[in-house]
């Protein structure tokens, strides 16, 4: 089978639905929402759920994700819309072993870093209050171990940690350096996020700016010329599906960033 190449602005590969637990929609409705678009193929990453049930209170539950799979393997193949089926994971070395397991059997995955552990028992989600210098650290040491465990087509919004770390200073810098160059060292695309520029915007010493994507954290990606960069909508309701394209493109070019193309043979999913 050949492999067919797509270009940044036509391929959504992180789209969520109900499934989530806070998206809205079916999965044939993103489908039919994306057949609309530029879009030439959809992938859906909804958040990996755990056989514990790990993050049960915003994640898709364990039990649910046959049901998921089988969904969005009901619409492939229906139409000229390449429909890909992926989950978005947030990394644990005591998880690695499922995670590698579940990319055999789905066409992709995402990484990404919600979640920072005071424990292996206990997780913090950082989206849900203010961080505190002390916590960066942790972010940039998860962030990075889950680009180092090889299982992940690329890693998403990565300055997520500005949205409730409100100014930039020394240690967003730091922590900034030590993420690009170990997408960059691991051979990684980094992912402009759509979704966030539907978040709230703030103040800062560069005037209003999007909590994320961070414009600090992208101009400070131009400094790493091997670095790859995908854009991606993030869509959680099928409005969404192509969200954001033209807008990530541009903080791309911007920054004079490499965009990656995506190559798809069959179930296999690459970027270059």
């Amino acid at each position: 089978m050949n492999s067919q190449r797509y270009t940044d602005r036509e391929i959504n590969l992180h789209t969520h639905s109900f499934y989530c637990g806070h998206g809205h929609g079916h999965i044939a409705e993103y489908v039919q929402a994306a057949a609309s678009t530029s879009l030439k193929a959809l992938g859906f990453s909804e958040h990996c759920p755990f056989p514990d049930d790990r993050y049960r209170s915003t994640r898709m539950a364990y039990a649910d994700r046959q049901r998921y799979e089988a969904d969005v393997a009901s619409c492939q193949g229906a139409g000229d819309l390449k429909v890909l089926l992926g989950y978005e994971c947030d990394y644990h070395r005591c998880y690695h072993q499922y995670l590698a397991e579940t990319g055999e059997r789905v066409d992709y995955l995402i990484g990404a870093v919600h979640y920072l552990n005071r424990s292996e028992e206990a997780d913090d989600p950082h989206f849900s209050r203010p961080l505190e210098k002390r916590d960066l650290p942790r972010y940039a040491d998860r962030y990075c171990q889950m680009l180092q465990s090889g299982l992940f087509l690329f890693g998403a919004h990565p300055d997520l940690f500005t949205y409730n770390y409100r100014r930039w200073d020394e240690e967003t810098e730091a922590i900034s350096r030590a993420i690009l160059a170990c997408a960059v060292s691991e051979g990684i695309a980094l992912e402009i996020n759509g979704y966030g520029l539907q978040k709230k915007v703030m103040q800062t010493e560069d005037g209003f700016t999007h909590t994320y994507p961070h414009p600090r954290f992208w101009a400070l990606a131009a400094e790493y010329p091997d670095l790859l960069v995908v854009t991606s909508s993030d869509a959680h309701k099928p409005g969404d599906v192509a969200y954001g394209i033209e807008e990530t493109a541009a903080i791309a070019h911007e920054n004079g960033l490499r965009l990656a193309a995506y190559f798809v043979d069959g179930r296999s999913v690459t970027i270059g």
